[in-house]
């Protein structure tokens, strides 16, 4: 039995180096180039925020959830055509969200018999562009 399993395991890995690599030849590899180009002009060039995940905390309260997501604008969410370009935030908003919020210890506040809830104020990033880095202040 193990000799057999030695055969076709010889057998598949001999096949497996004497076939040629396959080259790709050059419109294949100029039609990858152009679907990748492609991909990421309509899907990460600077321009529309991209979510990221942030986490809250405070010293004195434990917030649920522990995270919220909001849009931003940056190196990881988007490209420039040039390296001297920046992506950055060209219109924001702030946005309220609510969360659950108790003591560093302990249980929920309960006011009334209900959750403690509190409002914190972020900024959403709505729109971006690119920016020349020289002009971005310090």
């Amino acid at each position: 039995m193990h000799f057999k399993l030695f055969c076709v395991c010889f057998c598949v890995f001999f096949i497996a180096s004497v076939e040629p690599k396959a080259k790709l030849d050059y419109e294949t590899r100029f039609a990858l180039a152009q679907a990748h180009y492609e991909r990421v002009l309509w899907k990460v060039m600077c321009g529309v925020p991209q979510p990221r995940v942030f986490r809250l905390e405070t010293t004195e309260l434990r917030v649920v959830p522990p995270a919220t997501i909001l849009h931003r604008c940056g190196d990881s969410t988007g490209c420039c055509d040039f390296s001297t370009e920046k992506c950055v935030a060209k219109t924001k908003e702030q946005v309220k969200l609510f969360f659950f919020v108790k003591p560093r210890m302990g249980r929920f506040m309960k006011r009334n018999g209900r959750n403690k809830v509190k409002k914190f104020v972020f900024t959403n990033h709505t729109e971006c562009h690119c920016v020349d880095i020289r002009n971005i202040p310090r």
